[in-house]
């Protein structure tokens, strides 16, 4: 065997024994280990198996033993991801403190997924954002799998074929590049396979429903006597839709939420069941004098107003069921990956190495139904109950009955995604000298996204259906029940129809007249004619590929072994990169029209390249001396030039000091930026749709920052408005608005500062114990804000003047607008560098492992942290906004697993905690003391317990099933998937097959 080969071996197989379930606090990305400078460490037991001393890795391009470098960092083993049964990686990796505020499947499923992100899953490290979240897989960057940003799909990564994944949350910016200002999670792959292994499993939850399957195959073989190696693997997961029909709880009548009270509680908000919509019904919600209050249901029934909670909301009555709306709650998910590696010894000193990967991700859901509000339908509707129309005319109603309606009969809109990615690495690597190592690679990347939007609306096709007339009033005067619609009749012009006449010069999708197709739609029932749905539905399908280029070169290693002081020799990497990232996003061109229900959309094409050089060292000062077993220095420098925003800087500096063996102290202080991805800077200007909540209402003027309550006078009045109209103003509007969003190419990049210290605790009085400590306090000024419409307003009034960006986003209707004075009606939203984060915290981790020789073998595992702020400031001299302690960000979590092992036996059991969270703001709760029970202002603590039993029959099988969420712990009151998700109790079982 080559030294080469022997080296190689060795660190693979170092590698692959780290820290199995749970290696916490562990410096970074093992791709190769090699022997350790420093005196071993006792034996310790991972995963079952022996170190054989101290485990090697590398925290970046120089490498180093464990615990050298100065960065806290979590490493989480394949091991421990079987143990839960878990085959979604963002559901395992969002219950570690880290990764608390992920978005999972549940944020890609039915309304809550935005266009194209049905099925997403993305990492999101420290609440700060996913954009700020940097993947790689083995050291190396991913293509994004969403159109003009750096997110990585965590669905395209192979679960079975994961050796660990390292979770970095310092900065690494000065190592890795752009977009990891919140750190890094690195998924390290297996490698050098011999033989053929086969996974399998399936589980279903206590119900009978959210079914999930994962199946996984890898064979490898060595050839040329050892100095090659080619293994493939394919991967197989299905995750089943959620509907929230499923679960009792969830039903109209069992559904419980928190609306705003005017009941006269005492409470602003109280938990209400059958919570509705208090404007609308799938059959029409009927104003017949204009008031924009329904007075009938579309069957000529009266509209039960029920009782009022503030807009948009009733309870009990008439109006839709807010439970019956919102679509389902995790999505249909198939995942097909499939992954090449090889590697071949050129020479003694020179290894070539290649891998291939392709993915590919089917995800579908179904979300809200199409809606209407304010149709004015004309008096010759023949449709319109006898009733409605003589209260409408006893009211002197000459204009016509206003509808609003939500569209369930026609169907809920859906989309049914297809992610393909495809990636390939190819390299060399090797020694230069005995002390002197390179690596050079190339990275290409692309992923194709085709978007099919099911049950897309034709406006104009709806509008000329809504529009029917009986053929023989509407001709000779006299009814003769054909009932048709009057875009049919042939001597009608586009000026006499009330709602088609609203498109003026635009080309329709139809061409009106007796053969347009048109079948009437009765807006007053949920009976509709053959043929009238399909009439006026159609299916887009939007594209969208994302490319990325890599080339990057090192060399690393001890320039001469007499450059050293009074420890080891200094050690030092240098290289460079170059990248080029290119998006293009293209609508369907029925989403360009602007005729389809939704957001008129236009493509969305940008790229931009950047050259960086980036340097390495560490510098042992002293070492094995009295008081300085170790202390050593740490620093790294990388400037990049951007095609868009320039030249920046990234820095880190950081040491150890370990005054013994059993005790080592470390800290870094970094410098970060991200630059502005592509649909940042070059997104086109889209239409768009969304709700708001009026910060300006009478409701929630109260309820913000000490300036809110004189600006919103003073933009109310210079409206026209009167006092008393400001007074009595709810700013309420049940539909959605219309508005522009698009990107900003004058965006700067953001930059952070971290800083990092902590302690390391390996007593050898314990063998096998290890506790780490770190504080971490990060701040990123300058950063890329892009608020929802309701920040957006919020932001304007909150902020010292009305002189801001964001009241520059917003327009409002003036006085002279009767109907809806001082209401938002609409607004243009663009990202700016305007705002900051901060957050600072403790996170904690102990490993303990210990074998007995009756009793089997023991491990114990901890990841916790808790928040000491996270806050965030709109603009510069804005309030700050304190997030500690609310949804997705509370104050204390802890991971914990323990596994006994004794013979052919292991039992698992994993905690998954974290503690109580505000419902509210906390702006909301200091300014409204009586916004809720204090019974209900918390959203519970997640309290979860995961079980598994695995049997090992003999070296080459292994079977084992489990428990998730074992005492079946259900959301809190008002919420589907928080603290916990609605699946509830969920068995599964499988097997792990090895045939050498």
């Amino acid at each position: 065997m080559t030294n080469l080969s022997l080296r190689l071996r060795v660190g693979a197989a170092t590698s692959a024994l780290m820290l199995g379930a749970l290696g916490f606090a562990a410096p970074a990305f093992a791709q190769d280990a090699v022997p350790s400078s420093e005196a071993a460490l006792p034996d310790q037991e991972v995963d079952g198996q022996s170190t054989g001393g101290d485990i090697v890795v590398t925290g970046s391009r120089i490498r180093s033993t464990q615990y050298d470098q100065p960065n806290p960092v979590a490493s989480i083993g394949a091991q421990a991801i079987q143990n839960t049964g878990v085959t979604n990686l963002t559901s395992f990796l969002s219950e570690f403190p880290a990764l608390v505020g992920s978005s999972d499947s549940n944020d890609g499923s039915g309304s809550n997924a935005g266009i194209g992100g049905v099925g997403l899953n993305l990492l999101d490290l420290r609440n700060l954002g996913t954009q700020r979240t940097l993947v790689l897989v083995d050291g190396r960057r991913h293509v994004s799998s969403v159109p003009g940003s750096a997110e990585v799909d965590i669905n395209t990564i192979p679960v079975d074929l994961i050796e660990r994944v390292d979770v970095v949350t310092g900065s690494t910016s000065a190592i890795y590049g752009a977009d990891s200002v919140s750190g890094v999670v690195n998924f390290v792959l297996k490698r050098d396979f011999e033989g053929l292994t086969m996974r399998g499993q399936a589980g279903v939850s206590e119900q009978g429903d959210t079914g999930e399957q994962f199946f996984a195959i890898t064979g490898g073989r060595n050839f040329a006597g050892g100095r090659g190696n080619i293994a493939a693997s394919f991967e197989y997961g299905h995750d089943s839709r959620f509907l929230r029909e499923s679960r009792s709880r969830l039903q109209p009548e069992n559904f419980v939420t928190f609306t705003e009270n005017q009941s006269g509680s005492g409470f602003f908000y109280i938990p209400s069941r059958d919570v509705r919509y208090f404007d609308s019904n799938p059959i029409g919600a009927i104003d017949v004098d204009g008031d924009f209050v329904p007075d009938f249901v579309g069957d000529g029934s009266i509209f039960d107003p029920g009782v009022f909670a503030g807009v948009p909301f009733q309870i009990g009555g008439s109006g839709t069921p807010v439970s019956t709306y919102g679509g389902e709650l995790l999505p249909n998910i198939d995942r097909y990956i499939g992954n090449l590696l090889f590697r071949y010894e050129l020479t003694d000193n020179i290894e070539f190495y290649a891998q291939g990967k392709y993915a590919r991700i089917e995800s579908d859901s179904e979300g809200q139904p199409t809606f209407d509000f304010a149709l004015v339908t004309p008096f010759d509707n023949p449709f319109i109950p006898d009733n409605i129309r003589d209260a409408a005319a006893a009211a002197g109603n000459n204009f016509g009955l206003i509808v609003n309606r939500d569209n369930l009969d026609i169907g809920r809109r859906g989309e049914k995604n297809r992610r393909e990615t495809y990636r390939s690495v190819v390299g060399l690597r090797g020694d230069l000298t005995d002390m002197l190592e390179f690596d050079v690679s190339y990275v290409y990347g692309r992923s194709d996204v085709r978007s099919l939007q099911t049950r897309t609306r034709f406006n104009d096709r709806f509008y000329a259906a809504i529009d029917a007339v009986d053929e023989g009033a509407f001709l000779t005067g006299t009814p003769n029940g054909n009932i048709v619609c009057r875009s049919n009749i042939a001597d009608v012009t586009l000026s006499d129809q009330p709602y088609l006449f609203g498109f003026g010069d635009q080309p329709l999708s139809f061409t009106p007249g007796a053969n347009s197709g048109c079948i009437p739609f009765n807006l007053f029932s949920n009976d509709q004619r053959p043929g009238a749905v399909d009439w006026m539905l159609t299916d887009a399908i939007d594209r969208s590929r994302v490319q990325q280029h890599v080339v990057s070169g090192s060399i690393s290693g001890t320039p001469w072994d007499g450059l050293r002081l009074w420890g080891s020799p200094v050690q030092f990497a240098v290289g460079g990169e170059y990248r080029f990232e290119k998006s293009g996003a293209y609508p369907d061109p029925v989403n360009t029209t602007g005729l389809t229900f939704g957001n008129a959309l236009f493509p969305e094409t940008g790229s931009y390249d950047v050259w960086e050089a980036f340097g390495e060292v560490r510098v042992p000062i002293v070492q094995d001396r009295s008081f300085f077993h170790d202390l050593s220095l740490n620093g790294a420098i990388r400037q990049s030039h951007y095609s868009t925003v320039g030249s920046t800087t990234t820095w880190q500096i950081g040491g150890v000091y370990a005054p013994v063996r059993d005790l080592r102290f470390r800290g870094t202080y970094a410098q970060a930026v991200r630059a502005p991805n592509i649909g940042e800077l070059f997104g086109p200007t889209n239409q768009s749709f969304s709700f708001i909540q009026d910060p300006c209402g009478r409701d929630r003027i109260n309820q913000g920052t000490a300036t809110r309550v004189a600006n919103c006078t003073a933009l109310l009045s210079g409206l026209g408005l009167t006092q008393a109209q400001i007074t009595a103003f709810t700013g309420g509007v049940s539909a959605s608005l219309p508005g522009l969003v698009g990107g900003n190419p004058n965006l700067t990049e953001e930059t952070a500062k971290t800083l990092t210290a902590g302690a390391v605790f390996q007593p050898r009085f314990v063998p096998g114990l290890t506790f780490a400590v770190d504080y971490y306090d990060v701040e990123i000024d300058n950063a890329v804000s892009t608020p929802s419409l309701t920040q957006v307003a919020q932001l304007c009034v909150d902020a010292p003047t009305l002189d801001n960006v964001f009241c520059d986003s917003i327009t409002r209707n003036p006085a002279t607008n009767t109907q809806a004075p001082g209401v938002v009606s609409g607004f243009t939203i663009n990202p700016q560098n305007v705002a900051q984060f901060t957050t600072k915290g403790i996170e904690f981790a102990l490993d303990y492992r210990f074998a007995t020789q009756s009793i089997g073998s023991f491990n114990f595992q901890v990841k916790g942290n808790y928040l000491d702020e996270l806050t965030f400031i709109a603009v510069p001299g804005g309030d700050v906004i304190d997030s500690k302690g609310t949804v997705n960000a509370p104050e204390w979590i802890v991971n914990a697993n323990a596994t006994w092992s004794i013979d052919n036996l292991s039992l698992t059991y994993k905690l998954n905690y974290f503690s109580e969270t505000l419902r509210f703001t906390k702006q909301e709760v200091a300014t409204t003391p009586d916004i809720i029970d204090p019974e209900f202002l918390y959203f519970k603590e997640r309290f979860t317990h995961d079980i598994q039993s695995s049997v090992h029959v003999n070296d080459q099988f292994t079977f084992y099933g489990g428990v998730r969420n074992l005492f079946n712990q259900q959301p809190d009151v008002g919420s589907t998937f928080y603290p916990v998700s609605a699946v509830g109790r969920f068995f599964y079982a499988g097997f792990r097959a090895t045939l050498r």
